[in-house]
């Protein structure tokens, strides 16, 4: 179902790429937990992997923010997200659309549209994208509400699983092995595997397999 979703997103608005991602507030910091709903396509999902690694980007400022995030030309958005802008462009991404998924003050997740080329959107395919951000909000609420039709058997609404399971269960991990909290845990995470050129699902398999371990006093750097 949302993945049919990008997938019209992609064809309607001539993008490279778009994502659903589902997201929730940890305590009251800027933080987010979350997972991939749908993608049009691997690449994509790789893309928006980059954020959650990071911490920082489009997607993630536009939940934050409950505001759409218009990014029309990414090398110009360094300073905004200086990990994220030149990661993502060098893989291809040159400008990206992110839509907030929201019910009133409430925050479900982030529409997120990749374009590899530089450009804007017109003000028809603005509306578009709020048509179809609101179309994906429907869906999620039909699926996990008991409200509204039940999602049609053998149709899933998600993708499944995207590999965080073990980044959440390495940084429990952390968490206790440090003494920190949570999101102390994933920022030290995010550290290590920034200065080691690693992704971070990577440098989650190694802190469970034992191959890798962050020091009290490293602050997530090898």
């Amino acid at each position: 179902m949302l993945t049919g979703l990008c997938e019209v997103a992609v064809d309607e608005l001539r993008m490279s790429g778009a994502v659903v991602s589902l997201m929730t507030p940890v305590l009251t910091g800027r933080d987010q937990s979350g997972t991939i709903a749908a993608a049009s396509c691997d690449r994509a999902r790789s893309i928006e992997e980059l954020e959650f690694g990071l911490g920082e980007g489009p997607g993630t400022e536009a939940f934050i923010t409950s505001r759409p995030v218009l990014t029309p030309d990414l090398e110009r958005a360094i300073d905004r997200w200086p990990g994220y802008a030149p990661a993502a462009h060098a893989a291809g991404l040159r400008a990206s659309f992110a839509f907030p998924m929201l019910v009133g003050a409430a925050r479900f997740g982030v529409v997120h549209l990749h374009s590899s080329q530089v450009r804007t959107l017109s003000n028809d395919d603005t509306a578009t994208s709020l048509a179809l951000t609101e179309l994906a909000m429907e869906m999620v609420l039909d699926a996990f509400s008991p409200v509204g039709e039940p999602t049609p058997p053998g149709v899933p609404l998600l993708d499944g699983a995207d590999g965080r399971d073990e980044i959440y269960q390495a940084q429990g991990k952390v968490m206790v092995e440090l003494g920190v909290s949570l999101q102390e845990a994933l920022a030290r995470m995010r550290a290590h595997a920034f200065t080691a050129d690693q992704a971070l699902a990577e440098l989650a398999t190694d802190i469970l397999a034992g191959r890798a371990r962050l020091l009290p006093d490293s602050h997530g750097a090898p």
